[in-house]
């Protein structure tokens, strides 16, 4: 038991020495200068110089620290142009089944101001930069924030156009947009600061002209209104429709207090106006108070002729 105790101890402390003792060669060239870091302060680099080397290049800053010092240019194989992205530093990831070019795998990279990760086998890219937050893609998909213009892009390039819509989503503040699928169970939900701020609005072609808005407190402005409605009743005026007698119509009207066929106040107060619907109906209505009118002018002629 002694035994196995003291080889576990030993493999242990080995594998401690290993850890402080790796060799990481920061500035390969020229070859003369290659300085490898040894130290125990976990400062190590690529493109930086160790604690004890001489060559004019910075130190490192972090436990593991990637410094690019030259250009990064992305030839274009079939049409002979070339992209120049500045001073660039490059972190590649793959596998045995992604490949190992540098089309292959996971790129991180630092170019100028701009941090660019991109998924090479599945079309995918992160890129900021230090004005804009300009693209979370995958196939057919984008999402890019531009602090150039204030503007966020769903599905769509980013343009230096301000004619691009503004896109504000918050869970908290004022004038935010909701899409919810829980609780509330709304689609769209806009909370507006007061009680006549406009919720929803609709500018016409000009820029300057309002012709669909909606506020806070319920009120909806529009300059034309278009239903679907059931059947126009001009069935009214066709042969065989059974117009009520007045005098049933008193009787209904004096019980009632609305008119047949008419909801009363009350199922209104409950349920809301339809005002298509309602509209449909009035015609209805007015076309049996034609009816009626023109029964009494026949009385009437009737009583002033005598025949």
């Amino acid at each position: 038991m002694k035994k196995i105790t003291f080889i576990v101890a030993m493999a242990f402390s080995g594998l401690s020495y290993s850890q402080y003792n790796t060799t990481w060669y920061v500035n390969p060239s020229p070859a003369a200068s290659a300085v490898a870091n040894t130290s125990s302060a976990g400062y190590i680099g690529v493109g930086t110089r160790s604690t004890n080397g001489t060559a004019n290049t910075p130190l490192p800053a972090y436990n593991l620290h990637l410094h690019g010092t030259s250009d990064y240019i992305l030839s274009d194989k079939g049409g002979g142009n070339s992209i120049n992205f500045g001073k660039t530093t490059r972190l590649g990831l793959t596998n045995s089944t992604t490949g190992m070019t540098e089309t292959d795998g996971v790129s991180f990279r630092l170019s100028e101001n701009d941090l660019v990760i991109t998924n090479q086998e599945a079309t995918g890219t992160i890129n900021l930069n230090s004005q804009k937050f300009t693209g979370l893609s995958a196939t057919g998909v984008n999402l890019a924030l531009d602090g150039t213009t204030s503007r966020a892009y769903i599905g769509a390039s980013p343009s230096s156009s301000t004619a691009y819509a503004k896109l504000t989503m918050t869970t908290s503040g004022d004038n935010g947009l909701y899409i919810q699928a829980g609780t509330g169970k709304y689609g769209i939900s806009v909370r507006p600061t007061t009680a006549t701020d406009i919720a929803m609005q609709l500018m016409g072609t000009d820029g300057t002209t309002r012709n669909f808005a909606v506020l806070s407190n319920g009120s909806v402005f529009a300059r034309k209104y278009t239903t679907t409605l059931g059947a126009i009743p001009d069935y009214v005026f066709q042969p065989g429709y059974e117009l009520m007698p007045l005098s049933e119509l008193r009787t209904y009207v004096t019980t009632n207090s609305h008119l047949p066929n008419i909801p009363s106040a009350s199922e209104y107060a409950e349920t809301g106006v339809d005002l298509g619907e309602l509209n449909r109906l009035l015609l209805e209505k007015v076309e049996e108070l034609t009816l009626y009118t023109l029964q009494l002018e026949e009385r009437l002629q009737k009583l002033e002729t005598g025949k």
